[in-house]
C-alpha cells in the first residue's frame, strides 16, 4: 500500500490546562517508503511541525497590522464617535490636516494666535484662527463647540479650511 496516511497529533489548547484537546493533522510519507528510508512508522515529516511561539508572534502582529488599517481615520476614533462623523467629513478632514500642515497656514496661525489652539483673548475672535462667534457657526463650527477655541484642534482646522475654500486667505489679516 503505497497511499498517503495522516497522522493525528492530540495537544492541549494554549494558555489552557487540559481545558480542551486541538488536533493537527499532519502529511506522512506513505508507510512502504517510510519503511524503505529506514525510519519508523509513526514518524511526521518536520515539516509539518507545529508552529513556533515566534511564529505565532508575527501572525498576531499582522493581524493586528491589518485590522488598524481597516479603521484608519485621520483623527482619534473617540472623535469620529464623539461628533457622529460621516465617510465626507472624515475626508474633508484628512484634506484639511494636509492644509493645514502648509505653510501659509501655518504663519496665519502663528500670526493670529501665536499658534495657540486654546486662546481667548477677550476680543471677540477665538482659538488658533481668531474665529469670530458668527463666522464659526457660519461654517459649521457649532457641530464641535459654541467657540473656536473650545473645539480639538482639528475641528479648528477643519473649520479654517472650510473658509478658506469658500472666501480665499481675505478672512484673515495676516495672510
Amino acid at each position: 500500500m503505497t497511499a498517503p496516511w495522516t497522522a493525528v497529533q492530540y495537544r492541549p489548547c494554549e494558555g489552557t490546562s487540559d481545558q480542551g484537546i486541538v488536533l493537527r493533522k499532519a502529511l506522512v510519507m506513505p508507510v512502504a517508503a517510510l519503511t524503505i528510508a529506514g525510519f519508523g512508522v509513526t514518524t511526521v515529516a518536520p515539516a509539518m511541525a507545529a508552529p513556533t511561539a515566534a511564529t505565532k508572534d508575527s501572525d498576531r502582529t499582522k493581524d493586528r497590522a491589518s485590522r488598524s488599517k481597516k479603521a484608519a481615520y485621520p483623527i482619534q476614533v473617540k472623535y469620529v464617535k464623539r461628533y457622529k462623523l460621516g465617510k465626507k467629513q472624515l475626508k474633508e478632514i484628512a484634506a484639511a490636516k494636509a492644509w493645514a500642515n502648509g505653510s501659509m497656514p501655518r504663519r496665519v496661525r502663528q500670526c493670529e494666535s501665536g499658534g495657540n489652539y486654546g486662546i481667548n483673548t477677550g476680543n471677540g475672535y477665538y482659538g488658533a484662527y481668531q474665529f469670530a462667534a458668527g463666522t464659526w457657526l457660519g461654517v459649521g463650527g457649532g457641530r464641535y463647540a459654541r467657540y473656536a477655541h473650545q473645539a480639538p484642534k482639528f475641528a479648528q482646522d477643519h473649520m479654517a479650511y472650510r473658509l478658506w475654500k469658500r472666501s480665499g486667505w481675505g478672512p484673515w489679516g495676516c495672510a
